[in-house]
This record gives C-alpha cells, sequence and structure tokens, in this order.
C-alpha cells in the first residue's frame, strides 16, 4: 500500500512538473541587444561614400540612415528603422534617390523580423520590395569594423564599416574618410548596407 502511495505521488509530482518546465526558453531580444550597431560608420574611396548611422535606442525603437555617394553626388539614401513589436524586433527600410523620390511604393517599406541573433550578430529576413523574392540583411561587428551583407536573389553583396573619426570641422577626412583607395574589386552598390 505504501509503495503504491509512493508511485502515485512520485506520477502526481512529474506530471505536475514535466521536465521540459526545467529549462526555460532564451528570453526574447531587446533593443538593448542591438546597441552594437549604434555609430557613425563610413567606408570609403577617393570617388565613393557608404556611410551608415545608428542612433542608440530610445522607446520602442533605434533609427538608422545609409547613404551612398558616387564622385560627389548622392545616389541613395535609406531610412531605416528596429522596433520592438510582439513578434520580435523588425528592421524596416525605405529607400529614395537623391530627390527624396521613395523607392517603394507609399505605405509598404520593406519589413524583415530578426531571425538570429548572438552578441554582436543580427539577421533580419523578409520579403523583398513589392514581395519579390526573399531579401535577408546582416550586421556583424568586430572590434574595429561593422559588417553589413544583403543577400537578395541569390546574389550578397558586403560592406565593411569602421567608425568615423571626427577631426574637425572642414575636415576631409570628416566627410570621406580618409580617402584611401578604394580595392581594385569595388563597385558601386546596386542598393544600400540595409538594401533590399
Amino acid at each position: 500500500m505504501r509503495s503504491r502511495l509512493t508511485a502515485a505521488l512520485g506520477l502526481a509530482l512529474l506530471v505536475s512538473f514535466p521536465l521540459s518546465a526545467q529549462t526555460p526558453a532564451p528570453p526574447k531580444p531587446t533593443l538593448r541587444d542591438l546597441g552594437f550597431l549604434a555609430g557613425h560608420w563610413v567606408d570609403s574611396s577617393e570617388r565613393h561614400l557608404s556611410e551608415e548611422v545608428w542612433s542608440q535606442s530610445s522607446g520602442d525603437s533605434m533609427v538608422g540612415m545609409w547613404r551612398y555617394t558616387s564622385d560627389g553626388k548622392m545616389k541613395v539614401l535609406e531610412l531605416l528603422s528596429i522596433r520592438e513589436e510582439a513578434g520580435g524586433l523588425v528592421l524596416r527600410i525605405r529607400h529614395f534617390d537623391a530627390d527624396l523620390v521613395a523607392r517603394e511604393d507609399k505605405g509598404t517599406p520593406v519589413v524583415l523580423p530578426l531571425v538570429e541573433r548572438t552578441e554582436r550578430y543580427a539577421r533580419f529576413s523578409g520579403p523583398a520590395a513589392g514581395g519579390a523574392g526573399e531579401v535577408t540583411v546582416s550586421y556583424q561587428r568586430d572590434r574595429e569594423s561593422l559588417k553589413a551583407t544583403v543577400t537578395k536573389e541569390g546574389k550578397s553583396e558586403e560592406f565593411r564599416f569602421r567608425p568615423m573619426r571626427d577631426e574637425g570641422p572642414g575636415s576631409p577626412r570628416r566627410w570621406h574618410g580618409g580617402g584611401r583607395p578604394a580595392p581594385k574589386s569595388q563597385a558601386p552598390p546596386s542598393t544600400g548596407s540595409g538594401g533590399a
């Protein structure tokens, strides 16, 4: 009788506290986890400038801007935001030309949910503009650089930014990141660092 009671009590405890309840789910990523993006980042050559700026998070969002200039003329401008939403973190992107004419339809930015995150890495993925295919945007930070990779239609484009060093008003380095020659393989990007 005593062994039946002990067995019944043991079974009741197992049912009440399943083994899976002992392993808590990992916490949902927050904007604080993406703080590594914040800063002023540049990738430049004598004739090209790729520049990305991310604010610190405030409230439920952080905002960014990316621009690409060639021969002193702006070619592409992106506005980016990452917001905390019910389903998790979401990156939204809008592309503009030099006259601020949007490339995407009104009311339809590129919307990319966060799908993977580690300490200094974030990957967002979702439908491309107009729903034509999939686009993935990833950011990876190391000690001296921020790497942004955009993949769409099976093709990847990589941007490697370094921190902007402000050397005062009027400094050529301030705007052109030192004017070091571009690698021979560098070609103007088809879209921006967040480009979708």
